[in-house]
């Protein structure tokens, strides 16, 4: 009997842990009055929210514009669908287009962000990884001594990330395999959010450390310890019991039920509204939401505060929308300006990416799971069992190398050519800059040319790609880190519904495409050295015949994209430095409006975004509470990196829950107790029926706390009593439609698809237009469709001519851009397999 529960428990956790905690009836939101109202349930916006709602006497909303995520559970679910069957250019992506990129090709390319509950921790590739410790003290540097400035250097981040984290290392088997080793001193274990390694590692990737290393890059021991630079392996948001992606939804909401926190999914905020908009001192009321732009629209009401959490897209949006930005951009749409800020929109920053292709000799790939149905169905089933093998696997193979590392000896000269004068110019130009917001990139180059003469700065990111064309083909990834272009955001029109105009400017500024170049050539030596270069037959893509400086150029131009880590545009930094929050994170000339996403760093870093989101959301909360008087000690650390007094709540990793013991009398803690009781014996029974019940999403939550209480040590100051909204389990009802914006693919849709397997695939990804491009060839993947464009000139201070001595080939090849092979017979690839080579990994909202 003891054995037939303990097996029941088990099942029931996967089969039933992830609960609904959402509703899609506008009412419970339309004029109610909350405390807080946070705008967008992504990443960040689910761990705030999460964190405030431990709080049981304040009120919490969260709108969301996309769905529940009901209709994807596989595909968020599974680690490995995020790349094999990943929901980019599905109604839980935004589908974002760049405008026209004049150094990448001149055409618009795919900017994907997460729609839905989770946001783009629901649907990217799951890398969990931190910069070096430098990166993140340049973000107090660039406060420029502000009096009374909130620290956020490496302690204070790296503190607050670990309380998000529940760290598992990699198997003492397959960390031997892979040379891979730990600091558990870098790590949390008790936050809501796993991060462990894959179950499934392929035998080719224990020649990744091994080949870096002999190239002389160092082995880091563990890149979340500040120390980034070198090779290694980064951990995935994989929950180790039963291998199951581990996002903001599943770790801070679906876990517990709370009357005082409403989840509104299917509608967006499109502004927010004002109670008054004196000259430094606006104070918004709430905020207006609709399902489309034709739909009903409501107004919630905010006691407090509006916080938002739109990520680097949205966040700004919305401010632009609500009269807050450029004042010129604001009416010249039509929209009141409330108030001037140049800064929102602006120094967008983001990591463009190549990959190199090529054939392995052991063709057992990642890509097997696309090719062969049987073995993907096998695979699949083995996941439901126990959470292990192929479908549990995600890229992890990682490196980031410095400016030394990749151009060797030319590193000191070409960091002594750099003319941050002509830098600023040529960026100032490109985006159109205010003069605060170029005096603030003029302080952002100035540590750039710091970090490029430093050797424990990573410039460029590799990842080591199990996943190509065919069941033989893997890749390297390559992406530089710390760009010097600069880009914007901004709306076209006073709707919110109406796509903003999204230009990150990529290549911009010569140094990045220099740095691009290195990484290139650099990726191609780890393709030559051993013990990597036994298992590669040859290379595919571009392929041998790219010899020379300025064909390297070309194909970087015409193949890179975003890596999906976009920052800046609404940069947390001084209003003489266009900064557009304080390190309060409320928005300058407001008292309470905030903005809590990785839109408010700064400078990006080397490392995807994700821990960042995370990060930001923790500290944000306690920074939050303590205004409001939650009980904060201060900021020291306990040992597992939790700051001390910082809130427990529901998720794992705090302190203030032991807050609530005392508030239950003798005959409260006897009815609970018997009520306990009761429940056990229900429980027990539906736990043995579920054994034999599949599931289709496994993912298993950190152990729900004990309730606070009435008597919460946090009472904050204006609070009024009222009973929390209800919390309805209506059935699920599909947001409102919204066209997807221009761009180079089809526009077929599930309603003009009329066979019922055409209608499947569009619902789950397979949609000609998310798969196909508009012509014939198929190097390196189906993907998204682009133009090509004849190479302008050259990039940088490097010629045109590249010596393949390194290579082996003893030959120079100079190559005059007239002379170029056809664009079709060369280079032609949906953006370095677009929906490959990244894995899908928007990670920031």
């Amino acid at each position: 009997m003891r054995f037939l529960l303990v097996l029941a428990a088990s099942t029931a956790i996967s089969a039933s842990s992830l609960q609904k905690r959402s509703t899609t009836d506008p009412t419970q939101l339309a004029d109610k009055t909350f405390d807080f109202i946070i705008v967008g349930g992504g990443t960040a916006g689910l761990a705030l929210a999460g964190r405030l709602a431990d709080w049981t006497n304040i009120t919490i909303a969260v709108i969301e514009a996309g769905t529940d995520g009901t209709e994807f559970q596989d595909q968020i679910a599974v680690p490995g669908m995020s790349y094999v069957n990943g929901l980019t250019g599905t109604s839980y992506d935004w589908r974002y287009n760049t405008t026209p990129q004049a150094n990448a090709g001149g055409i618009p390319l795919p900017w994907p962000r997460g729609k839905g509950l989770g946001g783009s921790s629901a649907i990217n590739g799951g890398f969990w990884c931190r910069g070096s410790s430098a990166e993140y003290d340049a973000w107090n540097t660039l406060q420029n001594g502000e009096s009374g400035a909130q620290d956020w250097g490496w302690d204070t981040m790296q503190a607050y990330t670990k309380k998000a984290e529940n760290f598992t290392p990699m198997s003492d088997t397959n960390a031997a395999a892979m040379s891979v080793t730990h600091d558990d001193n870098a790590h949390g274990t008790s936050g809501p959010i796993h991060a462990s390694y894959s179950a499934f590692q392929f035998p080719q990737l224990a020649t990744w450390i091994p080949t870096l290393t002999a190239m002389g890059l160092p082995h880091a021991l563990d890149p979340a310890n500040g120390t980034n630079v070198g090779v290694s392996f980064v951990p995935s948001i994989i929950n180790p019991a039963n291998g199951s992606r581990s996002d903001s939804n599943s770790g801070y909401i679906a876990p517990y039920a709370r009357p005082n926190l409403v989840v509104l999914t299917g509608y967006q905020a499109t502004k927010v509204n004002w109670n008054s908009t004196a000259t430094g001192a606006a104070v918004a009321g709430g905020v207006t939401f609709a399902a489309s732009a034709e739909g009903k629209a409501y107004i919630v009401n905010a006691a407090k505060e509006v916080i938002l959490a739109g990520g680097t897209v949205g966040s700004p949006q919305i401010l632009q929308l609500s009269g807050v930005g450029p004042k010129s951009l604001i009416i010249g749409l039509g929209i009141d300006s409330v108030i001037d800020l140049p800064g929102v929109g602006a120094n967008l920053q983001d990591h463009l990416s190549a990959s190199l292709f090529l054939n392995a000799t052991d063709t057992n790939t990642w890509a097997a799971l696309k090719f062969d149905q049987a073995l993907s169905d096998q695979q699949l089933a083995i996941w439901r069992e126990n959470g292990t093998g192929m479908w549990t696997y995600w890229n992890e193979a990682t490196a980031y190398p410095a400016l030394g590392d990749l151009m060797g000896s030319n590193a000191s000269s070409w960091v002594g050519a750099l003319d941050l004068t002509k830098a600023l110019s040529t960026s100032a130009a490109a985006a159109a800059m205010d003069p605060t917001v170029a005096a603030g990139v003029q302080a952002q180059y100035a540590i750039l040319a710091n970090w490029t003469a430093s050797s424990s700065i990573g410039q460029a990111e590799l990842i080591f790609n199990m996943y190509g064309a065919s069941p033989g083909q893997i890749g390297i990834q390559f992406a530089i880190q710390h760009p010097f272009s600069r880009g914007s955001i901004q709306i076209t029109s006073h709707s919110a519904f109406d796509v903003p105009a999204i230009n990150p400017n990529y290549l911009s500024v010569s140094y990045d495409a220099d740095i691009m170049r290195a990484a290139f050539w650099y990726v191609r030596q780890i393709m030559r050295t051993a013990p990597l270069a036994g298992g590669i037959a040859i290379e595919t893509f571009p392929g041998p015949g790219t010899t020379a400086d300025v064909d390297v150029d070309y194909f970087i131009a015409h193949n890179a994209a975003t890596e999906f880590h976009p920052t800046g545009t609404c940069s947390m930094m001084p209003l003489a430095l266009g900064g557009v929050v304080d390190t309060g994170l409320v928005v300058y000339g407001t008292k309470n409006v905030r903005v809590v996403d990785v839109s408010v760093v700064p400078l990006s870093v080397s490392a995807h975004t994700m821990t960042a989101a995370y990060g930001i959301a923790e500290r944000a909360a306690d920074l939050i509470k303590a205004m409001y008087g939650a009980p904060l000690s201060g900021s020291s650390t306990t040992d597992s990196g939790t700051p001390s007094g910082s809130d427990s709540g529901s998720p794992s990793g705090g302190n203030n829950v032991g807050a609530a013991k005392s508030t239950l009398s003798t005959g409260a803690k006897a009815a609970i107790a018997g009520a306990a009781v009761v429940a056990a014996i229900a429980l027990i029974a539906v736990l043995i029926l579920v054994r034999y019940r599949n599931t289709r999403d496994k993912r298993t939550p950190p152990p729900p706390p004990r309730a606070v209480g009435k008597k919460d040590p946090w009472y904050p100051y204006r609070y009024v009593p009222r009973p929390p909204p209800p919390q309805p389990r209506g059935p699920f009802m599909p947001m409102g439609t919204r066209a997807p914006p221009p761009s180079k693919i089809g526009t077929d849709s599930a309603a003009t698809l009329t066979h019922p397997d055409d209608q499947q695939r569009f619902a789950y990804g397979y949609a000609p237009e998310h798969q196909r491009f508009d012509h014939d060839w198929r190097q390196p993947e189906e993907g998204y469709g682009y133009a090509h464009r004849a190479p302008s000139g050259q990039y940088g201070p490097s010629g045109a001519v590249h010596s393949d001595a390194r290579m082996g080939d003893g030959a120079s090849i100079q190559r005059p851009a007239s002379s170029m092979p056809s664009a079709r017979h060369m280079y032609d690839s949906p953006r370095h397999a677009y929906s490959l080579a990244h894995g899908h990994h928007p990670s920031e909202r």
